[in-house]
């Protein structure tokens, strides 16, 4: 009796765990196609290096100022044009067929760039910026056409600490679609976020999770198992 007992529990553990994995699983396909990777690009300086014949220069300085053979053509740098360089990417979460996307206010805070959008089909998309939020870290952008896959948004008020939750988004700007598991590990908490170039702003009530969150994940969804909204994953602590 004690070891049918044992096996029982066995049997029931695995399918406890097995059940774990199919939500995690049907969760992820039925959101997947909804999550976009957005790239910023911009137009930047293009240098060329020259040689000027009229341009020699003793690198010894002094110490042999006369010596023939010590005088050498120095490279020089000018620009020719410019070029459209990838300077910064993120994620974001459809949330109407009609292309309007949710995303992060630093994702697409830069002027005079290009933002364009990477549907998980790899199709790609121009988009506008429509709307910034001047205190939370939220933003929307659209891009043209219908008939997109869009998420539906879950009710973050009721979430409890120890719940399973699902990262999605471009980790690194470069792992497109890329997908993390791991709880809710605390509420209401409050940063300083900030990035490389000195800015920060504070966040409250931002929900603590250990799902691996990468640069590049910025704007995309943090979902419970039933593959709802609960979350825009915003900033990483290190």
């Amino acid at each position: 009796q004690d070891n049918t007992q044992a096996g029982t529990e066995k049997i029931l553990e695995k399918q406890t765990i097995f059940s774990q994995e199919h939500f995690v699983i049907d969760a992820v396909k039925k959101t997947n196609p909804a999550v976009v990777s957005i790239i910023i690009s911009k137009e930047v300086p293009k240098y060329e290096t020259y040689i000027d014949p009229n341009q020699q220069q003793n690198p010894f300085g002094d110490m042999f100022p006369n010596f023939p053979g010590f005088n050498f053509n120095i490279p020089q740098y000018r620009q020719n044009g410019t070029e459209k360089k990838e300077v910064g990417g993120g994620s974001g979460i459809f949330v109407s067929s009609d292309g309007l996307i949710v995303t992060n206010k630093h994702v697409v805070d830069q002027k005079n760039v290009e933002y364009t959008v990477f549907t998980n089909d790899g199709k790609k998309h121009i988009a506008k910026v429509t709307a910034r939020d001047p205190v939370l870290d939220i933003a929307l952008i659209k891009i043209d056409g219908s008939g997109y896959p869009y998420l539906s948004l879950g009710n973050s008020d009721s979430l409890e600490v120890g719940q399973n939750v699902i990262a999605i988004g471009n980790a690194l700007g470069e792992f497109r679609n890329t997908v993390s598991v791991g709880v809710v590990s605390g509420l209401a908490r409050s940063i300083t976020a900030g990035d490389n170039s000195g800015k920060s702003e504070v966040l409250d009530h931002v929900i603590q999770t250990d799902a691996a969150i990468n640069p590049g994940n910025s704007g995309g969804p943090l979902l419970d198992l039933s593959g709802k909204v609960i979350g825009v994953n915003v900033a990483v602590a290190q």
